[in-house]
């Protein structure tokens, strides 16, 4: 697998020749499709459940790739080796069938961040959305966290004319500092705002993601009220969330934050979580908060579809 680019930084993006894309539910277990243009995240962010899925990728194509991919650590790998699927839009082309979805979602971004940065230098993205306006009648769904998606918004337009389509947006926090912490290199959130107000002006539905809710650091009333005031004023159109759940990768990746950044929380969370993915009680009781903060801040709800452990 060649190198296509490296970053000063330490990124590396190492292009990938797929033979498929689309991941059906019978694969993932779960009740949707789903398709990641990228495997690997620059973002970084430390509660991301994604890193298992980089590291299966690695071990399947360390023969073929350059000598350093597995040199790293599984969550430096992750941020810092990056896969891009060059021929995405062309296997997607030959392997879609809409008949196969017959009616059941097709998730973009739930492994790895579709417009991260890596998406302004080879727009993986941006041709996977044009070859979806081939198609009509699918039920699609795009998250991301990067403000990089308003770029897209003519054929986010001609995707909504065509689909049905949802932008999630994001933002687990309105608190600079603490997304500096979590999220060492995602866009801040005046900057998702932004992309936000430009998707809902533009007539796409779009709405925040507020995934996840961290127990201790952003779960606070005050907290999630100010998050979804501050998106209602940029025109979302809903508002959903999910409690933290970590699974092993997660854990590899957010405990050492955790004790780097909020030793204070460190002996609640080994009591809470141990080796759980999370306490049912505290899903339970944040979705009661979300409920009652949509009502106030008049912004419908929806469901999460796929959750952070899984």
């Amino acid at each position: 697998m060649p190198v296509l680019d490296t970053r000063r930084r330490g990124s590396r993006f190492v292009g990938l020749t797929s033979r498929s894309v689309l991941n059906s539910p019978v694969s993932t277990g779960m009740d949707f499709w789903t398709l990641n243009p990228y495997v690997g995240c620059e973002f970084g962010c430390s509660y991301c459940y994604a890193r298992n899925t980089h590291r299966w990728v690695t071990e399947r194509n360390a023969d073929r790739g350059p000598g350093e991919l597995t040199a790293l650590s599984p969550a430096q790998a992750f941020e810092r080796n990056i896969f891009v699927k060059r021929n995405a839009a062309l296997v997607l082309r030959r392997t879609l069938d809409p008949k196969k979805l017959s009616g059941t979602p097709l998730l973009i971004g739930t492994a790895t961040d579709p417009y991260q940065p890596a998406e302004r230098r080879f727009g993986v993205t941006r041709s996977v959305l044009e070859a979806l306006t081939e198609y009509r009648g699918l039920d699609l769904s795009l998250t991301t966290k990067s403000a990089l998606v308003a770029r897209d918004i003519d054929v986010l337009q001609e995707l909504g004319a065509r689909h049905r389509l949802t932008v999630n947006i994001s933002l687990i926090s309105m608190d600079r500092e603490l997304i500096r912490r979590l999220e060492p290199r995602t866009p801040l959130p005046h900057t998702r705002l932004r992309a936000l107000a430009a998707l809902s002006g533009a007539r796409i539905q779009a709405g925040i993601m507020i995934a996840p809710i961290v127990p201790g650091l952003t779960d606070g009333w005050g907290a999630l009220g100010g998050l979804m005031a501050a998106a209602k004023e940029a025109g979302a159109r809903f508002a959903v969330g999910s409690a933290l759940r970590l699974n092993p990768g997660a854990r590899a990746g957010f405990l050492p934050v955790l004790e780097r950044e909020f030793p204070e929380l460190v002996g609640r969370y080994r009591h809470r979580y141990g080796q759980r993915a999370g306490p049912l009680a505290v899903a339970v009781a944040l979705e009661k908060r979300l409920t009652t903060l949509r009502a106030i801040h008049g912004l419908p709800g929806g469901t999460v579809r796929y959750r952070p452990a899984d």
